[in-house]
């Protein structure tokens, strides 16, 4: 075992000889100056932006233009797959509410109108979807639910 454990380190250490002494046809690199014990190198490494939408660990978006904040990270809407509308996704904190409630959707569209929809939910019913057929994804502004807990704006496909 020490046999091979010493030729295994021999041959290491040729392997390394060997590209240490390699052709110095190539062009040789310029030292670093050196730093004072007391400087610590930097280091920068490059990050790249990710989606943060829809994650409970991300912190929310401002308020909208109104003063309304950003609803639960579980919120959301999105184009119907259908393609014929599109559909608002509730979520409510079962720890925080466990009787019936009204909620209501409002979409504000570009063209300045707005669609709205109320729903009943039921205690002990956690998430509702509440459909608006004929809406084109790309029409609407801004999607907001009212509830007993107030008002806020939902977190669309786009993040915003």
């Amino acid at each position: 075992m020490a046999r091979v454990t010493g030729r295994t380190f021999i041959t290491a250490l040729g392997c390394f000889g060997a590209a240490a002494c390699s052709s110095s046809s190539h062009s040789n690199p310029q030292a670093a100056p050196a730093s004072s014990p007391s400087e610590k190198p930097s280091v920068t490494a490059t990050t790249t932006p990710t989606s943060c939408a829809g994650l409970s660990i991300c912190t929310p978006p401002p308020p909208d233009a109104e003063g309304n904040p950003a609803c639960n990270y579980r919120d959301g809407w999105e184009a119907d797959p259908s393609g014929s509308g599109i559909n608002v996704y509730y979520f409510r904190e079962s720890s925080t509410e466990t009787g019936a409630e009204q909620l209501t959707a409002d979409v504000r569209l570009k063209d300045g109108t707005t669609a709205s929809q109320i729903a009943a939910i039921d205690a002990g019913q956690s998430n509702h979807q509440i459909q608006f057929p004929g809406i084109d994804k790309a029409t609407v502004q801004e999607v907001l639910l009212t509830s007993s807990a107030g008002r806020c704006f939902v977190i669309g496909p786009d993040g915003s």
